[in-house]
């Protein structure tokens, strides 16, 4: 009867060592896993913070190169200023005189230009911007047929109030070379361009307006593709988008600069099969693809000195 209580006592105290030693491996695997999570979420934390690192540093890389863009611009209006100033007191400007094309949808702009300056074209608005601006005439962009293989490769910004040599012209198409409107012919790009200062609701199917300016007392003018900020020193005239034909038109253009807050020619709504005009994306990895983003529109920014 002993015996058989010990083997009993022994059995069970064998039992409670065998609970006790699965016990001790269980609070280790459940320690190893806890500490393995908790390294996991460190990581992660670590991560997060160096990406919102890094996303602050941009964002006060572009907050300073803005700040200096502005200080450079007030310090090149303050100098122009002083400059016209002296030199305008022994002339003053004419001032500018505006009457109607005989197409009663479009406002033609003449303007009397006081000093000298460099000229730049703005694509896709019908004025110029920026102090010390001077409108020499607004106009519709023009370039080659999409579906032409030859012609003209640069856009150009034709006067809206066309005029003719008296008499040498003949009517019909006689010459190889055309030219057409440029059309917007991107319907997306509402969420990327400041539509606040068009007329339509919409950029799509309509013509490209543009204006060739002078910017006075200064001597050269720059487009800077994938930037919308000017070096140091200069004055930036306007920001925009790099658009051109499509890589599946048969014809090539050449690059230009679109302005962000676009306008249309009134009264053009409408596909005409002209000269095409579209967004132009970035591709790698023949481009770096970083700093290079895939799909992503490029910016542009034209500046003067």
């Amino acid at each position: 009867m002993i015996s058989k209580r010990k083997v009993t006592e022994s059995r069970n105290l064998k039992m409670f060592r065998d609970r006790v030693k699965h016990a001790k491996v269980s609070s280790k695997f459940i320690l190893l896993i806890l500490t393995g999570l908790s390294f996991f979420a460190c990581i992660n934390f670590v991560i997060n913070i160096r990406e919102k690192i890094d996303v602050l540093q941009k964002k006060m890389e572009t907050f300073q190169f803005t700040a200096n863009d502005k200080i450079s611009q007030e310090q090149n209006h303050l100098k122009r200023k002083s400059s016209s100033h002296s030199s305008n007191s022994k002339q003053a400007a004419k001032p500018r005189r505006v009457r109607r094309s005989p197409n009663d949808n479009v406002m033609i702009a003449e303007t009397t230009l006081t000093g000298k300056g460099v000229v730049y074209t703005r694509r896709g608005r019908h004025d110029c911007s920026g102090p010390n601006n001077d409108l020499v005439y607004d106009g519709i962009a023009a370039g080659a047929h999409y579906t032409h293989t030859g012609g003209v490769s640069d856009s150009l910004c034709l006067h809206l109030n066309v005029s003719y040599r008296n008499g040498r012209f003949q009517d019909g198409n006689q010459g190889a070379s055309h030219i057409y409107g440029l059309e917007y012919r991107d319907s997306w790009i509402s969420s990327v361009m400041d539509f606040s200062l068009i007329e339509t609701l919409s950029t799509y199917l309509h013509s490209v307006p543009c204006a060739v300016c002078l910017a006075e007392r200064r001597t050269t003018q720059l487009m800077i593709p994938g930037r919308v900020t000017c070096p140091q020193g200069w004055t930036r005239e306007y920001t925009g988008y790099i658009m051109a034909g499509g890589h599946g038109d048969k014809h090539a253009t050449s690059p230009i600069c679109v302005d962000d807050t676009p306008q249309v020619v009134p009264g053009t709504h409408g596909s005409q099969n002209g000269a095409y005009l579209h967004m132009v994306e970035t591709q790698c990895a023949s481009l770096l693809c970083e700093p290079y983003a895939v799909g992503r529109e490029i910016s542009c920014v034209v500046c003067t000195l």
